[in-house]
């Protein structure tokens, strides 16, 4: 399931505002937020809209770097699922971010670089994420 721009990841300060806020201006329905531990040791919080491909993410700025809250709120990624992560890991060379290993050490969700594409960063996630988290959000949308 290649699905390009399945996502838009939005850094902002505080998730729960900006879900309420793009749920009362904009009328856009998000599921719960979540928290998660990335593969840096930071703990994201994030949610994604009900609507879509592509999605809206939002994501509380944390830690250091790309997430960090010294980042200015708004547009942040481009969200693509792809049947080979490692693969579009070596097309970006280094500086590509690992976000979530697989089991076996290989990268599953990475982020490259905002220098490897005209200053827009894209987070490659395994298919098989895409397809699950797809269905996730089509039950949460339908009931």
């Amino acid at each position: 399931m290649n699905m390009p721009f399945f996502h838009v990841g939005i850094l902002v300060r505080d998730v729960e505002a900006a879900r309420a806020d793009f749920t009362a201006k904009l009328g856009v329905e998000f599921e719960p937020v979540h928290s998660q531990k990335i593969a840096t040791g930071e703990t994201t919080r994030f949610c994604y809209s009900l609507q879509g491909p592509p999605y809206l993410e939002l994501v509380e700025m944390t830690g250091t770097g790309s997430w960090s809250p010294e980042q200015p709120e708004g547009f942040h990624h481009i969200g693509i699922s792809d049947p080979s992560v490692p693969a579009r890991c070596s097309v970006f060379g280094d500086g590509v971010d690992l976000i979530a290993p697989g089991d076996d050490g290989s990268p599953r969700v990475v982020l490259t670089p905002a220098g490897a594409l005209h200053g827009v960063r894209v987070e490659y996630f395994d298919e098989a994420i895409a397809t699950q988290f797809l269905g996730y959000l089509r039950s949460r949308a339908a009931g």
